[in-house]
């Protein structure tokens, strides 16, 4: 469950007090992709994460499909979601913007100003999760975000 979520100019942060990867889920389970029903995540360049969501999907009774994919071979996948965790963000941009279909919802979690790059940006404190919302990001991904994952933002400037 979100807890607080605001906004400034071009980024939606918010708390949570689940784990980035159920956080990663839950945002997930607000997002449609055409033509498919089971949206394969990818797992960009680290098979322990790959391990972690596909637990925490098994866990949740997600229905996603997760896959270990490297940096080199991404843009030769069908993914809909890319999780990035030891790319930089013009890495990611780059990745990003080379793929084939603009239907793929990106996630990060080394990506702390959350300007370029990912559309969603997740950091795990202590004891809670936190994201950011790179709406131009958004905005260029042609993924459908129910609006209630937004809507919850309040504009602090």
């Amino acid at each position: 469950m979100l807890v607080v979520v605001i906004t400034t100019s071009g980024l939606c942060y918010a708390i949570s007090n689940h784990s980035f990867y159920e956080l990663a889920l839950t945002i997930l389970s607000y997002s449609k992709w055409p033509n498919t029903t089971r949206p394969t995540i990818c797992v960009i360049d680290n098979p322990e994460a790959t391990n972690q969501f596909q637990a925490s999907v098994k866990e949740l009774s997600y229905d996603y499909q997760v896959q270990a994919v490297s940096a080199k071979e991404f843009s030769k996948t069908q993914c809909h979601v890319a999780y990035f965790s030891t790319t930089s963000p013009q890495q990611q941009q780059n990745l990003i913007q080379s793929y084939p279909s603009r239907f793929l919802l990106s996630l990060s979690t080394n990506n702390s100003t959350c300007e370029i790059g990912s559309i969603f940006c997740l950091y795990n404190k202590k004891t809670f999760s936190t994201f950011k919302v790179n709406l131009d990001a958004l905005s260029y991904s042609k993924v459908h975000i129910d609006p209630r994952v937004l809507i919850l933002a309040k504009n602090t400037e």
